[in-house]
């Protein structure tokens, strides 16, 4: 039986995991992105799976939880 890399792996199941937190199916992400947002989502999927440790994954959150406060958004505890 043949397995998938680790990165692999961990790729396809964070994909997952994106996929059923926005109730889209995974195929969503391999068609062609619908705008410019779409684009940018895709370019955040992508530079995310690239960052390996949990420090600088951490300070994007931070980030991200930042932005999301100044638009309003409450859920970011």
């Amino acid at each position: 039986m043949d397995t998938l890399d680790p990165h692999t792996d961990r790729h396809a199941a964070a994909l997952n995991r994106l996929a059923h937190t926005l109730d889209v199916p995974v195929a969503e992400f391999f068609g062609e992105p619908a705008n410019h947002e779409a684009d940018d989502l895709l370019a955040l999927v992508r530079l995310w799976s690239e960052i390996e440790g949990a420090q600088g994954r951490g300070r994007v959150l931070e980030i991200a939880r930042q932005e999301a406060e100044r638009g309003g958004y409450k859920g970011c505890a």
